[in-house]
């Protein structure tokens, strides 16, 4: 690499001009260093809005504490520095800065390992040197430099006879400036007021715009001044017990005045702590949820999303007789007996109990033993449980029932019902005793439609009778919803027609297949030990007929 050459700047943010060289020369911040060639110092009274640069020999008359509170006077300093590539390390100290309540007298604590040629170095060079690495550290830090400093001049020099001494071996502390500290006649306070909403629960749901969290500002009896030349008064100071994590500004906003600063959620949602990070979102992070848990929202489209893991196997994540209802539900462990849960979205990475009952437009289980209602099933082991669905997925079935309309299975062993309007479909059955039956009437939701549209339908009629006499133009309306419903109600009548159960590898057992056809005629096969093709029906005239095993029967008219 080619030499690096030195760069001046005019600057008040000494970081960032640091950044803006190493990015230049593409080395890091870490291998920068500067010194400061020259202060330049601004200052703002109660009679001044704008800070004005004050020559040095103009300086001393601002400096008078009395005068700085009386007039409201406040500093800045702008730096020239010299930032270059530090190639040779001569000191480097090991430190971290106090900055006190107020920020008003900042103290630097010095660790032994800091790395300091004193055995090298005259002691009056290595003060200069020493007064010149604490005022870029001042400056690098925003503190005021070259006034109200005189305990730092002093407590330097009794440090250089320390470390001469020879007594330099624990952590010392060193004075970095000198302000005003204020009289307090109220102390500043954190009040958590979502926590004041915990009581039972584990969870604290949380409405749009609700205070969080409040901190109180300190209130001054008598105004001070801190080490940045800011003077301390309503609305500024260390703010020290101020909340210190970091806010996620996507769901919390904050409002400030000169009293009290405010943390108010954007969303309705939950509260969350996490990794010394705070935000409100839709989501639900609980180990366990019990009967106590009252906090949890009670409609099924809230946009919560509800996750409850509990990591150890031999307790359940759902305790016994929960009810839940949320728009997502995740579950990460066992679901106990006699709970409820409903959602639009419902994941169980554990197991139902036989007792427990779930709702849910889409449910993906991985153990099922209890009983499931809804739109879409996807569930890796069916042990004996029950699932009502228009379409279900299941990779391995031990017993139980399926009510669906569409069915598709993947290894099914023995002793499991299944009853389908519209297709079985199933990769191996491996187990005898098992029933696989198109019949619409044996699955519920379907009935219950098929019982709901006919009402529906003989409302219609009578709304038709009334258009007839009375309003004409809405007949057709009519008439041509109540068709639509018939034509409804017909294919789920007559779904037996197209129906097919196909098994894709050859049975191993006896097992049944049964097409009803109505009330009073069905066609029942016990299959053997072989392939078959496709089941379906062969309907003629009067005549219907099981393919491919051509079992025949005759209708009577």
């Amino acid at each position: 690499m080619s030499d690096i050459v030195p760069k001046v700047y005019k600057t008040r943010d000494i970081e960032e001009s640091i950044a803006n060289f190493a990015l230049e020369n593409q080395i890091t911040p870490q291998e920068c260093d500067f010194s400061i060639l020259a202060t330049e110092n601004y200052v703002r009274d109660n009679a001044t809005n704008e800070f004005e640069l004050i020559k040095k020999e103009l300086l001393p008359p601002y400096l008078n504490k009395e005068r700085i509170l009386n007039e409201h006077i406040s500093f800045h300093q702008i730096y020239k520095i010299k930032v270059f590539h530090q190639v040779k390390c001569t000191l480097k100290l090991e430190y971290k800065i106090d900055f006190g309540e107020h920020f008003t007298h900042p103290k630097i604590i010095l660790g032994p390992k800091s790395h300091i040629p004193y055995k090298i170095c005259p002691a009056k060079d290595l003060l200069n040197l020493l007064f010149r690495e604490l005022n870029k550290i001042k400056a690098h830090n925003k503190i005021l430099i070259n006034i109200f400093d005189e305990d730092m001049k002093k407590n330097l020099k009794s440090f250089v006879k320390y470390l001469y001494a020879g007594k330099f071996k624990k952590r010392i502390k060193l004075a970095l400036f000198n302000g005003i500290e204020p009289a307090l006649t109220r102390e500043s306070k954190l009040i958590y007021w979502y926590k004041e909403k915990e009581t039972t629960s584990s969870v604290v749901e949380i409405e749009q715009d609700e205070i969080l969290i409040e901190f109180k500002k300190p209130i001054f009896g008598k105004n001070g001044f801190n080490a940045f030349g800011d003077e301390i008064g309503a609305g500024v100071g260390n703010n020290s017990n101020d909340l210190d994590v970091e806010i996620d500004l996507q769901s919390i906003k904050i409002e400030e005045n000169d009293n009290a600063k405010l943390y108010k959620s954007k969303r309705k949602g939950f509260v969350h702590f996490e990794n010394n990070k705070l935000s409100v979102d839709n989501t639900i992070k609980v180990s366990k949820i019990s009967r106590n848990n009252k906090a949890l929202a009670s409609e099924e489209e809230n946009n919560i999303e509800v996750v409850v893991s509990q990591n150890d196997t031999n307790k359940d994540s759902v305790g016994e007789g929960v009810e839940l209802v949320s728009e997502t539900i995740n579950v990460n462990g066992f679901v106990g007996a006699g709970s409820k849960l409903e959602a639009i979205h419902l994941t169980v990475d554990g197991a139902t109990h036989q007792d427990a009952t779930q709702f849910a437009k889409f449910a993906k289980i991985n153990r099922h033993k209890g009983t499931l209602r809804c739109h879409e099933a996807k569930i890796n082991l069916l042990e004996g449980g029950e699932v009502h669905a228009t379409n279900v997925d299941i990779e391995t079935c031990l017993g139980g029932s399926i009510y669906a309309q569409n069915v598709t299975l993947g290894h099914v062993k023995s002793n499991l019902k299944v009853c389908a309007s519209h297709s079985i479909t199933i990769r191996l059955v491996s187990g005898e005793d098992n029933t696989f039956k198109i019949n619409y009437r044996d699955i519920p939701i379907l009935k219950s439609k098929v019982q709901h549209i006919r009402e529906d339908i003989e409302d219609l009629k009578y709304h038709l009778e009334e258009a007839s006499r009375h309003k004409k133009n809405e007949v057709p309306k009519i008439t041509k919803q109540i068709k639509e419903f018939q034509n409804e109600v017909k294919m789920i009548q007559e779904s037996y027609k197209t129906a097919k159960i196909s098994i894709e590898q050859p049975l191993r057992g006896l097992n049944k297949i049964v097409f009803t056809i109505d009330k009073e005629n069905e066609l029942i096969y016990k299959t053997s030990e072989k392939a078959y093709s496709p089941f379906f029906l062969e309907i003629d005239e009067n005549k219907i007929t099981l393919q491919p095993v051509s079992l025949s029967l005759t209708l009577e008219n």
